[in-house]
């Protein structure tokens, strides 16, 4: 399970490799997780952001990067790879660590 994960996140950051992209796309999922708790709190809220999300992404996409996102064609990856490199990123920018090249490129 572990070798399709590296496999998938390998995949979403070689559709996702324009910076100006990536701090997009860090930023529309911080707005797509907070969109998740105001699922309970208040939908109005929860929708603008959950639209926030998509127009980040899809700048990000058609503008800066030159290609369709990856939920188009595969919306589990685009799901599950964008949250995962979301929280790895962030820990990265805790740690100050690059965490997330050398995992994907391990080899088991």
């Amino acid at each position: 399970m572990l070798n399709r994960v590296r496999k998938d996140l390998r995949y979403y950051l070689q559709e996702h490799q324009d910076r100006n992209n990536l701090i997009l796309h860090y930023f529309a999922f911080l707005s797509a997780f907070v969109a998740w708790i105001f699922l309970f709190i208040n939908i109005k809220v929860m929708l603008v952001l959950a639209l926030i999300h998509y127009a980040l992404s899809w700048i990000g996409h058609f503008y800066y990067e030159g290609n369709k996102p990856a939920a188009f064609r595969y919306p589990h990856i685009g799901f599950y790879a964008g949250f995962t490199w979301f929280f790895i990123r962030t820990i990265e920018i805790i740690t100050r660590k690059d965490i997330i090249h050398s995992w994907i490129n391990k080899q088991d």
